[in-house]
């Protein structure tokens, strides 16, 4: 087995995370498993799109999270 140095993550980041997460579940997106195939085209690239943000500690826009939170009322 390779030997792998692990970072341990500063407290900023864990909230960080923590924060993408509360979103993500807000917005009805599971981030562990985000590609369903069951979901329409439209659907799937909006969370696409929300999940990029997230990781990348944008806003997602007004009109993207309405979007969500109309698939997670009709799921």
């Amino acid at each position: 087995m390779r030997h792998r140095e692990f970072i341990q993550p500063t407290p900023e980041e864990i909230e960080r995370r923590r924060a993408m997460y509360a979103q993500a579940e807000e917005l009805g997106i599971d981030l562990l498993s985000f590609d369903e195939q069951k979901q329409e085209a439209s659907h799937r690239r909006d969370v696409w799109d929300a999940v990029f943000c997230l990781g990348t500690g944008q806003t997602i826009p007004a009109e993207l999270r309405e979007r969500l939170l109309q698939y997670k009322k009709v799921s």
